[in-house]
């Protein structure tokens, strides 16, 4: 699949680059050592900061309440729960040789910009063509609501991909934490649809353009300025 320069990313705190980038220069020192500690120490802070993207941040930007938002944090909070347990289950017990390749998969969620570091992920060159048109209606206030969901539920499903899938596909997994992983991933993908598919029609007409304007400063492009 072809890769665009746009990104779906969000700055990262002090805290989290600080202990991403401690851990990648740990596993480039010394290879051969575990560096488990460096690697939990990751993962409270990487997950918080990627809920809060997604959900407190746009309700935050706009200060919204209401059913739409009890929706939302409903499936915030059953996310986070399947997340961190999973984390919390499996990255401790992580050899040297899946270090290296969380190292590697963070190395790649790392980004930079004008000195800033953020975190995130390539869109495909359909999904960014796609949704910088429906954002740039939006903001035209000629929006559909139909296309929006299809381009929310595409940035859901690469925050899927990248943040959870490719972060355990790096693990040896036995037969009881593939289980593990296959049942917090289903949960993971049933209550972002719920918030994407339910939450974001429901909300007040007022907030819609905020809200898109929101995620349309997420989108990242790492082309040089010309």
């Amino acid at each position: 699949m072809s890769q665009s320069s746009l990104y779906v990313a969000f700055p990262a705190s002090d805290t989290l680059r600080d202990r991403i980038d401690t851990f990648i220069a740990a596993t480039a020192r010394e290879p051969g050592r575990s560096h488990v500690d460096s690697l939990d120490a990751i993962m409270d802070p990487f997950l918080d900061e990627v809920l809060h993207t997604y959900f407190t941040g746009p309700i935050d930007a706009v200060n919204a309440k209401g059913p739409a938002v009890n929706v939302i944090l409903g499936a915030m909070k059953v996310i986070s729960k399947a997340a961190h347990g999973l984390a919390g289950r499996l990255m401790r017990k992580t050899s040297v040789e899946e270090q290296q390749a969380l190292a590697a998969h963070f190395a790649a969620l790392r980004l930079e910009k004008d000195g800033q570091v953020f975190i995130g992920y390539p869109l495909t060159p359909a999904l960014a063509e796609r949704a910088s048109l429906v954002f740039q209606e939006f903001a035209d206030g000629q929006g559909e609501m139909k296309r929006l969901v299809e381009v929310m539920d595409g940035i859901s499903a690469g925050a899927i991909e990248n943040y959870l899938d490719k972060t355990v596909g790096n693990l040896e997994l036995g037969r009881i934490n593939r289980g593990l992983v296959a049942g917090a991933r289903a949960t993971i993908k049933k209550a972002s649809a719920s918030s994407v598919e339910k939450g974001i029609p429901a909300m007040d007409r007022e907030h819609r353009q905020p809200v898109v304007a929101y995620f349309e400063s997420l989108l990242l492009d790492l082309r040089p300025a010309t």
